[in-house]
C-alpha cells in the first residue's frame, strides 16, 4: 500500500442510513448491470408493497446494496434520492471518500469475494450481508484527489459500454417485435388459457404450428457444478464456472464466469460450445427461465447449476428458434408460476416443470422462413456484444491495477 493510501474499514467510510422521512418517494432499484435506478427505468413489473412505511431513504451519492444480493456484488450509488425496500441496505459516504470511487470499489471481485464469505445464510437463496458484517471489512483508501481520478477513467469505460449495450438493446427489441409479430397467431390460444389449463392445449394445430410440451423437443438437459470460486474471471487459456448472471437479457456474457485453478473440477463435458441453448434455472422472478444462444466464446467456461443446457433435438430445428419462444410473455407467464422459493429475490424452476412448459412448434422450414428477417440483425448485434465483452476485460483489468495501487493515475498539479 502506498504511504498517501490509508487502510480503513467500509463502516469508516459508509455510515449506515436509517431515515424514513420519504422526502422523496421516488422508487428506486438497485441492478447487477446498472447499479441504482429509478424502478420504472428497469424493465421489470413493480412488486413493491403497496404500504411503503418501512421502506428507507435514500439520498443522492448514497451507497446501496441488496442484502441478499451482496455476495454477487449486486450495488450502486444513487443518482437521484427516493426510497427503496427493506431488502436494501442504505449507507452514505463520510467526507472522505469519494461516492463515483465507491461505487466501483464495492463491485471489485476481490471485495465481492469477501461479500460472499461474509454473508450468512443456510443456502444461496437466503445469503445476506448485514452491514454489522459490511463495516468490518478493511479496504485502501487512496487520497481524494487520486479517488476522484480513479472514478472518473472508469466512469468513461462504463459509458462505453453502456453506448454499446444501448444500441444492442435497440437491435434486441427489433429482434423481438419481429419475431412477436410472426409468431402472434401460433400463441393466441395460449393468451387465453390460464397456466392451469395449458396441458389441454397439447396436440392442436393452427396454421403451421402444433403445441407440444418443451419436453417432447429436447435430447436432454444438462446442469453444471458451482465450486466454492474467488469471484474472477478466467484469461485466455484458462477454465472458468458460468455466473448465473452468464445468461443476460442481451444474450450470452462470456465474461461472468469465475475462475477454475483446481484440475479436479475441470469437465469437458459441460463446456458451453458456440449454439448452446441456455437457460437460467435459479434466478429473481423476472430472469429466472431467461434463455439465450451461446454465440463466440472462449473456450473453457463451464455450465454451474444454476445454468442450464437445453439440448434440442437436431431433427426439430433451430436452438434459436426455441429460445425465442421461450422468451415470448405467454411463455414467461408460465415460467414465473412454475418458478418455487421461499425468497421473493430468487426463484428456481426445476427441469421437471422446463419439460412440461406447452409451446406452439412449427417444422425447421418454417423455423427458418421466420428467423431469416432477424438474421442480419442478429449478427450486428452479436457484433456489438462481442465489442462490450473487450471493454469489459478492459474494464476489470484496469479497475483491478487502478484500485490495488498497482498503477497510479497522474494528479494535475
Amino acid at each position: 500500500m502506498h504511504k498517501s493510501w490509508q487502510r480503513v474499514t467500509l463502516g469508516e467510510i459508509l455510515k449506515l442510513r436509517s431515515e424514513r422521512t420519504h422526502s422523496v418517494t421516488t422508487l428506486l432499484s438497485v441492478t447487477a448491470d446498472r447499479g441504482v435506478i429509478r424502478q420504472s427505468e428497469s424493465g421489470r413489473r413493480d412488486s413493491s408493497s403497496a404500504d411503503k412505511s418501512l421502506y428507507w431513504d435514500v439520498r443522492s451519492g448514497d451507497a446501496v446494496y441488496n442484502t441478499m444480493r451482496m455476495w454477487q456484488g449486486v450495488s450502486g450509488v444513487a443518482g437521484d434520492a427516493g426510497i427503496v425496500s427493506p431488502a436494501y441496505t442504505v449507507c452514505e459516504p463520510t467526507s472522505d471518500a469519494h461516492s463515483g470511487f465507491l461505487g466501483h470499489l464495492l463491485r471489485e471481485p476481490k471485495l465481492v469475494t469477501k461479500f460472499l464469505n461474509l454473508s450468512q445464510g443456510l443456502v444461496s437463496d437466503t445469503w445476506n450481508l448485514k452491514y454489522s458484517e459490511f463495516k468490518k471489512i478493511e479496504v485502501d483508501l487512496p487520497p481524494m484527489t487520486e479517488q476522484r481520478r480513479i472514478a472518473h477513467i472508469l466512469d468513461d469505460l462504463d459509458i462505453q459500454i453502456q453506448n454499446f449495450l444501448t444500441e444492442a438493446d435497440k437491435l434486441d427489441a427489433t429482434c423481438h417485435a419481429v419475431l412477436s409479430a410472426k409468431l402472434h397467431e401460433a400463441f393466441h390460444p395460449l393468451r387465453e388459457t390460464e397456466v392451469s389449463c395449458m396441458a389441454e392445449r397439447l396436440g392442436e394445430e393452427i396454421d403451421k404450428f402444433r403445441f407440444v410440451t418443451v419436453g417432447e423437443l429436447l435430447e436432454s438437459i444438462e446442469a453444471g457444478h458451482s465450486p466454492d470460486l474467488e469471484n474472477r474471471p478466467a484469461s485466455e487459456g484458462q477454465w472458468g464456472v458460468l455466473k448465473v448472471s452468464a445468461v443476460g437479457r442481451n444474450g450470452f456474457r462470456q465474461q461472468e464466469n469465475k475462475r477454475v485453478d483446481d484440475p479436479t473440477l475441470i469437465d469437458p463435458s459441460i463446456e458451453v460450445e458456440f449454439g448452446d441453448l441456455l437457460m437460467t434455472r435459479a434466478n429473481t422472478p423476472e430472469l429466472v427461465g431467461m434463455t439465450c444462444v451461446v454465440g463466440e466464446t472462449q473456450p473453457g467456461l463451464m455450465l454451474s447449476d444454476k445454468t442450464l443446457r437445453l439440448n434440442l433435438h437436431p431433427r426439430e430445428g433451430d436452438p434459436h428458434f426455441l429460445g425465442a419462444v421461450l422468451r415470448q410473455p405467454e411463455l414467461r407467464r408460465q415460467i414465473e408460476v412454475a418458478a418455487t422459493g421461499t425468497s421473493s429475490s430468487m426463484k428456481n424452476i426445476g427441469q421437471k416443470s422446463i419439460r412440461k412448459l406447452v409451446i406452439p412448434w412449427t417444422a425447421p422450414s418454417n423455423q427458418a422462413e421466420i428467423l431469416a428477417p432477424v438474421a442480419e440483425i442478429r449478427h450486428k448485434k452479436d457484433r456489438l456484444i462481442s465489442e462490450v465483452v473487450k471493454l469489459r476485460l478492459t474494464k476489470s483489468s484496469v479497475m483491478g491495477d487502478l484500485l490495488a495501487g498497482k498503477v497510479r493515475v497522474p494528479i494535475a498539479s
